[in-house]
């Protein structure tokens, strides 16, 4: 995704509304970026391969990817395919080329056991693609997102947690037998961008 230099200004211009304010299904219409195409659009040049999404939401990633599937515990639509618990999937080991979670990780309470069964349906030299929002501000925003997906279906459960830090990440994905390679910043240094190597 492409923006030029006024669309980027009009999304800065936007961000209490972008960020608090505004549902994210209104942006398009007042031609603002929304959150999740800035998500999509940082971990789009990392995917390769046959890609598997979890905590895939609207299924979106996949979508415009076309290689792959998205899988949830909670029906979003886009064709999701539903599953009772991401850390014991329906599929052969080493399937997946990319394993990605776009800022789903801390609404998996088992996260070891996932990212355990991530490593184990992702082909040797795959990757894994991590956003993230840290702890602090993810708290602060699931608060104040009206909008938010745990407000849509409940609230918070037990083990969901706003956001992870940079330590608690690498800390999980290296206990999963990942190798850490890049780690790197955006939507104006709020979110994280992680990438690491089975």
């Amino acid at each position: 995704m492409r923006r030029s230099l006024i669309h980027q200004f009009w999304d800065f211009v936007g961000i209490p509304f972008r960020f608090i304010i505004f549902d994210q299904k209104w942006l398009p219409s007042f031609g603002w970026t929304t959150l999740e195409e800035e998500r999509l659009a940082i971990v789009f040049p990392f995917i390769e391969g046959k890609l598997l999404d979890i905590g895939a939401g609207y299924n979106r990633l996949v979508s415009q990817y076309g290689e792959g599937i998205g899988v949830d515990t909670y029906d979003w639509g886009g064709g999701v395919f539903v599953v009772k618990n991401t850390s014991q999937l329906p599929f052969e080991g080493a399937t997946f080329d990319t394993v990605t979670f776009v800022a789903s990780l801390n609404h998996i309470p088992y996260r070891q056991a996932v990212l355990r069964e991530a490593s184990r349906v992702l082909k040797p030299g795959g990757k894994l693609v991590i956003t993230m929002i840290n702890p602090f501000l993810g708290k602060l925003g699931h608060m104040l997102w009206w909008y938010s997906e745990d407000k849509q279906r409940g609230g918070m459960k037990p083990g969901e947690v706003g956001g992870l830090s940079k330590s608690d990440i690498l800390q999980l994905c290296h206990f999963a037998g990942f190798h850490f390679k890049q780690h790197r910043t955006f939507l104006y240094g709020l979110n994280n961008l992680y990438i690491f190597e089975k």
